[in-house]
């Protein structure tokens, strides 16, 4: 469960401060830190 509770901490800090960002196009950027952070939180957790 701790391991659930770290990954969407650092899912968070990474994707707030982006969304209040003044970038026109972040759909594609949301999903590319979402990928980024799941496959390296994976890598780290393996």
């Amino acid at each position: 469960m701790k391991a659930v509770l770290r990954y969407f901490i650092l899912l968070a800090a990474l994707l707030i401060p982006f969304t209040f960002s003044s970038v026109k196009q972040r759909f594609p950027i949301l999903v590319g830190i979402t990928l980024g952070v799941t496959l390296a939180y994976w890598g780290m957790y393996f």
